[in-house]
This record gives C-alpha cells, structure tokens and sequence, in this order.
C-alpha cells in the first residue's frame, strides 16, 4: 500500500491505519516482531520519520511495543484485551460502567521488604520496594488497594492519581501474564474504615500478581472493594489461533 496523496489523512495516520489492519486480521500476531523501520520506508514509500511516527501511535494504543536492543513487536490489540476483566486496570472498569474514576486518598513510600515480600518476589529481606497505597472510586470509595512494586523504574508522585498501569506503560514497562486470586473476606477495621463500610458483611478481595515476560514477578497488589458498590465482571470468549 502506498499513501493516498488524495486523502485528507496525513501519510502517517494511513499507515498507522494499514500497520493496525494487519494486527486485527491476524497477520501480524501478538509477539510477532514487525518489519524494521527501513523496511517499512521502502514499502511505505515515505521518510522514516512519517514510519516513526505512524509506529508511535500504535505504541502509545498499546498495540505495539519497542524492545530496546530488539525492535518492535505486537503486543495485545485492543480487542483481545476488552475480552478479559481480569487483567484491566480499575480506571478501565470504570470506563466500562460509564463512571469516573477518582483517586480519593494516596499514599506513596519506598519500604524495606519485610519477610513476607522477599519471599513473594524471592529477592532478598531488605531490598527496597515501592509501596502505593490508594482509596479510589467515583463519589464515594469504592477499593482500596495495597500495592507492592519493584523498582524497575522511578515511581513520581503523579502516578498517585492515575491508572498506575498508564503510568508504568509511559515508563516502557509492560506485563506480559497476571495471576488473580478472588475471594469474599472479611475487611480488617481499617480498611473497612477508610471504604466508610459501616455494616457487617463479607467483601470482595482481589489479589493480583503481575509478571514481565521473564517471568519474574513485578507487581503485587491486594484490593478490597466494597461490595455494595461493585460487581466483578469477566467476559470470556475463544479464539481460533
């Protein structure tokens, strides 16, 4: 395909819609590493800076990602994503109910691992971890959510608001499998405090363990929710490979 010099698209937004047919209909699959920059300029007919480009936006969509040292593959298109709750970030199941998602109490601290994490992530008593604690929902809270973090890369304040799965994918850190425990538990009195849980009743705890494609575990998070407020939801579907 060549760029329509007719269209009122600019050149890197029809090749970004060329590069995602390709991922959607299956001939680029996920994993699979795309042609080089070079490559993509003499089949394209354009300046690697208009490749560059039409790449970022495909980036930044999460449907490819770059691999220093590597190149670029394909990630997870949006598609097979939305078919699977489990590994969505709050903000997006929110979107999903049509409802804000508001970051109401925030609490960020570089720890020592204790006992108990050094064996969860196997590294050492000591090592310091990223420690992010958070109350978020709409009007009222909805979750809190206790979240263990290695120091693959520096975490900022501005990650207190936002998806922190955003946050990470800006930082070029990307998970590669999840892990899900749930269960209905009964909150410990500070949690049901901040959750303003005044009655006596079993809530839903998610437990979430979130790996890179080493394997190695990255991320480790505990969520109560409340469960007056929410619903957990999944929607399988199978696909023919």
């Amino acid at each position: 395909m060549k760029p329509d010099m007719t269209s009122t698209y600019p050149f890197y937004i029809q090749i970004r819609n060329d590069l995602l047919q390709k991922i959607q209909t299956g001939i680029w699959k996920e994993g699979d590493l795309i042609p080089s920059e070079m490559s993509l300029t003499e089949t394209y007919g354009v300046s690697r800076v208009t490749i560059r480009a039409a790449i970022k936006e495909l980036v930044n969509d999460r449907y490819l990602i770059r691999r220093p040292g590597f190149g670029t593959v394909v990630y997870q298109n949006k598609e097979s994503l939305s078919n699977f709750t489990l590994v969505r970030s709050f903000t997006n199941e929110m979107r999903e109910m049509g409802l804000l998602s508001k970051t109401l109490e925030a609490e960020l601290e570089l720890i020592s691992a204790d006992d108990k994490l050094a064996e969860i992530f196997a590294i050492k008593e000591g090592e310091k971890i990223y420690n992010l604690r958070r109350v978020r929902g709409d009007t009222v809270p909805i979750l809190y959510s206790n979240t263990y973090l290695l120091p693959v890369t520096d975490i900022t304040p501005e990650v207190l608001k936002g998806s922190l799965y955003e946050f990470l994918a800006k930082k070029q850190v990307f998970f590669d499998h999840f892990e899900e425990k749930i269960s209905a538990v009964k909150a410990p009195k500070d949690i049901t405090a901040k959750l303003k849980i005044y009655y006596d009743a079993p809530q839903l705890k998610r437990t979430r363990y979130s790996y890179d494609e080493r394997d190695r575990l990255i991320e480790y998070t505990e969520t109560f929710y409340n469960s007056l407020l929410y619903e957990y939801r999944t929607s399988i579907s199978y696909r023919k490979k």
